[in-house]
């Protein structure tokens, strides 16, 4: 959960600080990181419940669900390439990438602890 906690705070910033450049900016990074939060957050919850039980039913939950967020990731990219006039697609990748990076910060620090 705290790996959710530094991908949320890494959008909001990375939002903020885009909107200097504009507000186009601003909505295509926040666009980006939420194209890789939301699926992060719906495996998370699926994965979560799992814990403890089956091996077995984890394991097969698990990997739906890793299933599920990279098509999920593809699809909201597809979507807001399509329907979201203008866009920077520049600052779109640099959301998806910074929120990628925290989700790793976020993990190696967990596993410090």
């Amino acid at each position: 959960m705290n790996s959710l906690r530094i991908q949320s705070l890494t959008a909001l910033v990375l939002a903020s600080s885009s909107y200097l450049a504009g507000p186009v900016a601003a909505y295509s990074s926040l666009f980006g990181s939420l194209s890789v939060f939301l699926p992060g957050l719906l495996f998370t919850i699926l994965v979560v419940r799992k814990i403890g039980g089956d091996s077995a039913v984890f394991l097969r939950t698990a990997m739906l669900a890793e299933f599920g967020k990279l098509a999920l990731t593809g699809v909201l990219c597809a979507v807001v390439f399509i329907y979201v006039k203008p866009l920077a697609g520049g600052f779109f990748f640099l959301g998806m990438i910074g929120v990628l990076i925290a989700n790793w910060i976020g993990l190696a620090l967990s596993f410090q602890e």
